[in-house]
């Protein structure tokens, strides 16, 4: 049975077929349809990957979300402490997370200034996932921030008609540990049900300093009538992390490649929980409608962050002449994000037409405190505010969805979307800053207002039941991020909407499809051409965020296969691989000069775009030779990755290859009681020393006295070999 299970779920996997949990109620779909705006079907020419509950629970070991789609095509993860447990993340098609709009049960999850995504603050959310669907290239419209690169929506668990309970333990190298206990009530009396999760990972890190503690936690009730259903879901965590965003040089990585340059203590804890309430309604046979609210309040309790700091900075008066201080901060925020969102949906016939509504306000106050000074000055009081500002950002859009059945083998589609996005900014006025010079409380930061029309047409022809293609064209528009305009956590200067243009990307797709009994085959086209790209320099900020500026035109155009090819009833080939080519048409790089000392500017033609590999591998064998064990062994290859836009090969992390294996035993055989089974994950089998992902160290791009370009890079080394046993029981 489990191998045919494992057989089947890939297979479905692959030909992008849905499949349902047999034990799921009979109103699933009800709970479905609060995301049937976002996700995309089978049906659409979108270029996507799904998930199902059973891949992910074949997958998901307690790495959290970057790991677990890390073999899906043109993705690449990282995590800060190498082990993907704790600050993890990832690109797609060459682009980060800002620019991959993702959603939990419709919910927007990309924090709304500056547009990033952490899972580790609500980790192990993968426990609770019933699918997750990566849409690549601009995909369906959907709620929150642009899908520039893609999207990722993650629907939680469907209220279950039987009653069960799972725990899910495992423990791993570098002092990695997963606790989880998950409850469904099933249906009582046909009206309600519940499911509950909590959850406790931790981790060491694999460099110095880089653990991570994090408690999460799911909780869902459903109250279901005979065509609707009324679903409440509140999920969230708290996140404990020292901190390890500071890459390190090249000299390091090759004599001490865990060295984490943060030693004085810095760390930060992180609070984030969503509150959903939702409805849906089966009209008829015909229609559905559903309608969400969503309430999300996240906080910094402290992140902690030690260095040299002027008096002015700190908010301090000149005692005894001293210009500065080494002082521990901290930097605090407090988010405060509501929205709804209203989906209708009517089908007859040919047509399927489908209409969203989303609006949200979104306030993120930002304060620096100062926790302690190492110089007396009799001014200071622990916990005084260093600054405080106050970001506001509302959105109102809406899409109308059409799909139309040309004939019985071919359907047409349409998106149109129009969003209006909006950002104002408060600084509040710092006694000693104004005093001393430093005006970022007094600079101007104008009022910005976006408004965006975004579309996508497209077709899909069944040729044969084998055989399907598609085509389709998308444009979408991204306003800048806070951070893109401030590079930090204030304005260094007086700041105006015009200062960043918006970028805009125009997506042509192009794919086809074979499955049959004995391979399943998914490649695609794709050509995305970019104006007033807003890219990364490759330097970060004092808090480890990307500082992006606009860099005029740029492509990205490649081709993604994924695929499954069942040589034997036990033997399987697994495949996911990307090949592209990632190109800024002009780009102007700014350098120190050490003869004149002055700003020069180089300008470079046909860049290759940063963290942009051109080659992504993923090829994989799966044995089950019994209906008890499987073993299944995949093969990484990752090529060269430029960390500026320099294409300086001293400037770049070198091509990787890795080998992972996991192997899993269903005890039912010996153990009689639920259903239980013991899973083993060796990661980077072959103990190769790697590197993922880097940056380079800000203010060091200057050229010599002979007027050669330099660049310090840094890197993010991964983990070498480590392994995780994980036992799963179901009662």
């Amino acid at each position: 049975m489990l191998k045919k299970t494992i057989i089947l779920s890939n297979l479905l996997a692959l030909s992008q077929i849905s499949f349902a949990q047999t034990d799921s109620l009979n109103s699933k779909n009800m709970q479905e349809f609060v995301v049937k705006g976002i996700k995309a079907n089978v049906n659409l020419p979108i270029t996507q990957t799904t998930l199902d509950i059973k891949q992910i629970a074949q997958k998901y070991y307690g790495a959290d979300i970057p790991s677990l789609i890390n073999t899906t095509p043109s993705i690449n993860g990282y995590s800060d402490n190498g082990m993907g447990i704790g600050y993890s993340f990832f690109r797609l098609r060459g682009m980060d997370q800002t620019r991959v709009n993702t959603t939990v049960n419709g919910i927007p999850v990309n924090d709304p200034e500056n547009m990033g995504v952490y899972f580790n603050n609500f980790a192990d959310l993968a426990s609770s996932a019933e699918s997750i669907q990566i849409q690549r290239g601009v995909g369906t419209s959907t709620n929150g921030v642009a899908s520039f690169g893609g999207s990722v929506n993650i629907l939680t668990k469907n209220l279950a008609s039987k009653q069960s309970a799972t725990i899910n333990f495992g423990l791993g190298s570098f002092g990695s540990s997963r606790a989880t206990l998950e409850y469904q009530s099933g249906i009582i009396k046909n009206k309600l049900a519940f499911y509950g999760r909590i959850s406790n990972l931790q981790t060491n890190g694999y460099r110095n300093n880089s653990g991570a503690k994090i408690t999460s936690y799911l909780f869902s009730a459903g109250y279901f009538w005979k065509k609707s259903v009324l679903k409440l879901n509140i999920f969230g965590g708290y996140a404990e992390n020292k901190l390890a965003y500071n890459g390190i040089d090249a000299n390091t990585l090759n004599s001490n490649r865990t060295f984490n340059p943060l030693v004085n203590g810095e760390s930060d804890a992180f609070k984030q929980t969503f509150y959903q309430l939702q409805y849906s309604n089966q009209i008829n046979s015909r229609s559905n409608f559903t309608s969400s609210v969503y309430f999300v309040r996240g906080e910094a309790p402290n992140f902690q962050y030690y260095g040299s700091f002027a008096n002015e900075y700190l908010n301090l008066p000149i005692h005894n002449n001293d210009s500065g201080y080494q002082a521990m901060t901290s930097y605090r925020l407090n988010q405060y994000f509501v929205g709804a969102f209203v989906n209708y949906q009517y089908k007859t016939g040919k047509w399927d037409l489908m209409a969203n509504m989303h609006a949200n306000s979104f306030k993120g106050e930002h304060f620096l405190e100062v926790q302690s000074i190492e110089s007396f000055n009799p001014a200071f009081k622990p916990g005084q505010n260093a600054f405080f500002n106050t970001g506001y950002k509302n959105e109102v859009s809406g899409n109308v969805k059409l799909n139309y059945s040309i004939s019985s083998k071919t359907n047409a589609f349409g998106d149109i979307q129009v969003r209006n996005v909006s950002f104002n900014y408060t600084p509040q006025i710092m006694e000693y800053r104004t005093v001393y010079g430093l005006n970022n409380d007094n600079l101007l930061v104008e009022n910005m207002n976006w408004t965006f029309v975004n579309y996508r047409i497209g077709i899909k022809h069944q040729f044969n039941k084998h055989i399907n293609a598609y085509a389709m064209f998308g444009r979408s528009n991204r306003e800048p991020a806070r951070v893109d305009y401030f590079k930090d956590e204030h304005p260094y200067s007086n700041i105006k909407q015009s200062d960043i243009h918006h970028e805009t990307v125009n997506d042509y797709e192009l794919g086809a499809s074979f499955n049959n009994q004995k391979l399943a085959i998914n490649a695609n086209l794709f050509y995305m051409d970019f104006e007033n790209q807003i890219a990364s320099t490759g330097s970060l900020n004092t808090y480890g965020v990307a500082i992006n500026t606009n860099v005029g035109a740029s492509v990205r155009k490649g081709i993604e296969i994924d695929g499954i090819w069942k040589l034997h009833k036990t033997i399987w080939l697994t495949h996911s691989s990307a090949f592209s080519q990632n190109t800024i048409n002009s780009i102007n790089l700014h350098y120190f000069d050490a003869n004149t000392y002055a700003d020069t500017v180089i300008t470079k033609k046909n860049a290759t775009a940063t963290l942009s590999p051109s080659t992504i591998i993923n090829q994989g064998i799966r044995l089950i030779p019994c209906n008890w064990f499987y073993a299944e062994l995949n093969y990484r290859f990752v090529s060269m990755q430029y960390l500026d836009n320099s294409e300086d090969k001293n400037v770049s992390i070198a091509n990787y290859n890795l080998m992972d294996l996991k192997f899993g035993i269903n005890l039912k055989q010996w153990v009689k009681y639920g259903e239980s089974s013991i899973s083993v994950q060796v990661n980077n089998l072959t103990d190769q020393l790697y590197t993922p992902s880097g940056t380079v160290q800000s203010y060091t791009n200057y050229l010599d006295g002979q007027g050669k370009a330099t660049t310090v890079p840094l890197f993010f080394p991964a983990a070498t070999r480590n392994i995780f046993v994980g036992l799963t029981w179901k009662f």
